[in-house]
């Protein structure tokens, strides 16, 4: 209250009005409010000109300025309406200007920091760009080939409706050619310099994982003929074999249609004889991962230290043919209900040097196998199995290195114990279209050089 002092008595002002108070009050807050606006329209004048200014340097390839521009407007006003952009365009700056490890991890930044934004697409374009360029001949370290592959391939599946995803799948088959001419380069150094066994593994290892590449039908070729220096004729007719199956239009068709014949080795013409030489090898067919792998230390600045990144122990590993492992088969989904086994056979080739298990779908299964100087025995669990009524409990083949097998059922297993000759080596191959496993075997070369004579014959 305002009090005012006239002659000897105090008297009240007019503010004690609560008419006249209400009123000053609201002028009050009508002035505060409209300096807040002024305040706001200044701000995103303010805000607009800083990222006029970061656009325009951006566009004439002038990137430091652009950036400096955009950092003025994250520093000053963070909460503007163009902080979402400011910080995509500095990372893509930090691309044009070649660093890399910066603008991957910017860009990393902005995906964990807008998820819903509508750039995130071109976000994760241009982070796998940025180790797309750092990839190297193919000679060199493959681990930013990897990371971008990986990159690419989280993009084509997150956002399959985006133009950057056409984009995407391109780049993906660029890269795995990088990669497939990575391990060939690899596979050749081993072969010059005739440690012929770490070359084999090298091409099977290409075979396995880009069978699809411009360099898989020389690949194959090169296979053959590093098993046939090996000695491994049979092994080596399969693989030229293979192109029947997968590259006969190719321009080493011709040319591995020789090497059959002249190798003069039995060939089953109803199976593909690729799968058994990979699996020989060491490399079995492998589906496709459901989703890319996550490589560790794949991220901006992590990249560069990060030493045990999954990218860098598969590079590594194509590097070290000895100590290299095989990727482990990926098998198809089981069903789950039982599986019937509906027969048992042997392959087509003259001899037959494979049985076949006919099924109605695909299975688990365990293996065990014993030999002795005079024969051979494999035993074949299958899971969740049962024999067709029809099929015989013993089979008597006494044909080419098998003599029988015995068809045997407890519960929901069925265990197929397969009888040979004396063998060298065998492979157990799961087939689908029809669903099927193939054992196949690789006789002793004493026993090989016999077998062949139906071969020869035929030739």
């Amino acid at each position: 209250m305002f009090i005012t002092y006239g002659n000897s008595y105090p008297t009240a002002t007019a503010a004690n009005d609560p008419m006249k108070r209400a009123l000053f009050l609201t002028l009050i807050c009508l002035w505060l409010a409209a300096y807040g606006c002024g305040t706001k329209k200044r701000e995103l004048l303010e805000s607009q000109e800083y990222y006029a200014q970061g656009n325009y340097f951006y566009e004439t390839g002038d990137y430091d300025e652009a950036k400096k521009a955009y950092q003025h407007l994250l520093e000053e006003y963070p909460f503007s309406r163009y902080t979402e952009e400011a910080e995509l365009k500095i990372a893509l700056a930090n691309y044009q200007l070649k660093d890399y490890v910066e603008a991957g991890t910017e860009l990393e930044d902005f995906e964990r920091m807008h998820p819903t934004s509508s750039e995130v697409a071109l976000a994760q374009y241009y982070l796998a760009m940025c180790y797309e360029d750092q990839v190297g001949r193919p000679d060199q370290d493959q681990r930013a080939t990897a990371n971008a592959l990986v990159q690419f391939e989280m993009l084509e599946r997150r956002f399959p409706e985006s133009p950057f995803a056409e984009l995407a799948h391109e780049r993906i088959q660029v890269l795995r050619e990088v990669f497939a001419r990575n391990i060939k380069y690899i596979g050749e150094y081993y072969y010059r310099r005739g440690n012929f066994r770490a070359a084999e593994s090298r091409y099977a290892e290409l075979l396995q994982k880009f069978p699809d590449t411009p360099v898989a039908p020389e690949t194959l070729f090169e296979l053959g003929e590093t098993l046939e220096r090996e000695g491994k004729k049979y092994s080596a007719a399969q693989a030229f074999a293979a192109f029947k199956w997968h590259y006969p239009n190719s321009f080493y068709a011709k040319r591995a249609a020789s090497e059959v014949k002249s190798l003069r080795q039995p060939i089953d013409n109803d199976e593909d004889s690729l799968a058994l030489v990979l699996t020989e090898t060491g490399f079995p067919a492998m589906a496709p991962d459901p989703e890319p792998q996550i490589l560790a230390g794949a991220s901006g600045r992590a990249a560069q230290t990060a030493g045990a990144s999954q990218a860098a122990a598969a590079t590594s590993a194509m590097a070290k043919a000895n100590t290299a492992q095989p990727a482990a088969q990926k098998p198809a989904a089981v069903p789950p209900g039982p599986v019937t086994l509906r027969g048992i056979r042997l392959a087509s080739s003259n001899p037959p040097l494979s049985v076949v298990f006919d099924l109605t779908g695909p299975v688990e299964y365990d293996k065990r196998f014993e030999k002795s100087p005079d024969s051979s025995e494999l035993t074949v669990r299958l899971r969740k199995a049962q024999p067709d009524p029809k099929l015989q409990s013993h089979i008597v083949f006494n044909r080419s290195i098998f003599k029988d097998c015995d068809v045997e059922t407890a519960g929901e297993m069925t265990t197929v114990t397969v009888r040979t000759g004396p063998v060298a080596n065998y492979a157990v191959i799961p087939l689908e279209g029809p669903a099927r496993l193939m054992v196949t075997y690789t006789p002793s070369p004493e026993q090989l050089g016999d077998l062949a004579k139906p071969a020869l014959q035929n030739n």
